[in-house]
């Protein structure tokens, strides 16, 4: 979902191919300059590191690393996902209804995550 969300996110200037204005504070910045083909390709390319990285791993590595690997991404697509309903005024600041209402939505989100991350580790350690 993150990698969705920060292309989906961009500003109207960013798909201008000729001076692209990016907003993406990670390193990622760079592949998202190029091309929203080469960034989600880079992301590809890092999601299956972190698969293959976290094989190899023992344990409580691999745990801990797959929690902040999770808590990251959760963290930078609902950004993003607050950013899209701000824009699309499902929320304003200053109208504390419309801000419960996407902060409902965005906890909502969240605990799909929570939910399928926690059937993916019951599948796991039924297998380990």
């Amino acid at each position: 979902m993150d990698v969705i969300t920060t292309v989906v996110g961009q500003d109207k200037e960013y798909w201008n191919k000729s001076d692209r204005k990016v907003n993406e504070a990670s390193p990622a910045y760079y592949f998202l300059k190029k091309s929203p083909l080469v960034f989600i390709l880079g992301s590809i390319c890092w999601l299956i590191s972190w698969y293959f990285l976290l094989l190899h791993l023992p344990i409580p590595f691999k745990l801990f690393f797959t929690l902040l690997f999770l808590a990251g991404h959760s963290w930078g697509s609902s950004s993003w996902i607050m950013n899209m309903m701000h824009q699309k005024k499902i929320f304003t600041i200053g109208n504390q209804a419309s801000i419960m209402r996407g902060w409902s939505m965005l906890v909502l989100y969240l605990c799909v995550i929570a939910g399928i991350a926690t059937y993916c580790f019951q599948l796991y350690f039924s297998y380990h």
